[in-house]
């Protein structure tokens, strides 16, 4: 078969990942939709693979479940990226859990290769299946070509130390403990941002109400690429205090990165695999009470280690990106995948 195709899904959107990850798979093979390949058999007969993100609870109803044992027969190669230990909106939910498992058992056993962005996540892939052989490491991409402008000289006006929490604002990302850990911290001459667009109104409204009468900016509105680095380069320290029941990765970790800041973040896969690094901050937590005083202690921490040491901390996590996560080390790891299975 002369192969030529990637079929990728989710294809459009403006994800920042979904935009770098096309990239580095067109450099194999030329990168197509999933619609595509549905009704061609031309294109069928020369697709090498159809790489499937964030499917897990929802998309895969019976007849997808259908298209995709089809195109394992006709010699396609499922590549299921398992970016989460579940869906973030199962959360709390046992019956959507539920059924997120069931879907991502059946990924796990279709799939010729399970994609994991982190080392420390392959535990929780090894839950879904026996094949070890189908699990394979990939660096997750920087976004170096969303924010070409990183190198310029950053305003130094602002006296002020500066957290930041960029990204959608969302339940599992544990935005209303960050204003708790924030307000009751009290420091001086200290500020939070939170920019970013709310998963719903009520939400954004629930943010908005706690943020009244406050060192908190807020901007929940969706922000363009250039907004996005902007709004980072305005904090000395970025804070993701995610929930590790579903997390397991973290794009706005490296998208911090990419901007020369540091970040504060609980102890998911990823950071998991920064832990010999000194230029971020990473806690760990069992319930509730845990996530505040380690949150706590960890942003008291930054803080108190001042403006200059959090930007030499931030020049550090940029050049350790740009050196394991550009274009070229994913293209590499890729196109060993493919030949490999």
């Amino acid at each position: 078969m002369n192969d030529k195709y990637i079929v990728y899904y989710p294809y459009d959107g403006t994800n920042a990942y979904i935009k770098n990850m096309k990239r580095c798979w067109g450099r194999i093979y030329k990168v197509i939709p999933l619609s595509c390949v549905e009704n061609n058999i031309y294109v069928l007969r020369h697709t090498k693979a159809i790489v499937l993100n964030w499917v897990e609870g929802g998309f895969l109803d019976s007849g997808k479940k259908r298209q995709l044992f089809l195109y394992k027969r006709l010699g396609i190669k499922i590549i299921w990226v398992f970016h989460n230990r579940i869906p973030h909106a199962c959360i709390d939910d046992a019956d959507n859990e539920a059924k997120a498992r069931k879907d991502m058992r059946f990924l796990a056993g279709i799939s010729s290769a399970i994609l994991l962005h982190s080392r420390h996540s392959r535990i929780y892939a090894e839950e879904y299946t026996k094949t070890l052989s189908k699990i394979f490491y990939v660096p997750h991409v920087d976004y170096t070509k969303q924010y070409r402008w990183t190198d310029e000289r950053v305003n130094d006006e602002n006296q002020e130390f500066t957290y930041v929490f960029q990204g959608v604002i969302a339940p599992y990302k544990n935005i209303e403990l960050l204003i708790r850990v924030f307000k009751d911290l009290d420091m001086e001459q200290c500020r939070l941002h939170i920019a970013g667009k709310p998963c719903n109104r009520e939400y954004g409204e629930r943010i908005e109400k706690l943020c009244r009468d406050s060192r908190i900016r807020i901007r929940l509105e969706y922000l363009l690429e250039y907004d996005v680095g902007e709004e980072l380069r305005r904090g000395d320290v970025v804070v993701l205090p995610y929930d590790l029941r579903s997390s397991m990765n973290s794009g706005a970790m490296l998208n911090a990165f990419t901007n020369k800041r540091t970040v504060i973040v609980s102890n998911n896969a990823m950071a998991q695999d920064y832990e010999n690094e000194d230029f971020l901050y990473i806690y760990g937590y069992k319930d509730e009470e845990e996530h505040y005083q380690h949150l706590k202690a960890a942003m008291r921490q930054a803080y108190l280690n001042g403006k200059s040491d959090n930007r030499k901390k931030g020049e550090r996590a940029y050049q350790y990106t740009r050196m394991h996560n550009d274009d070229n080390a994913v293209v590499q790891r890729l196109s060993e995948i493919l030949k490999s299975i």
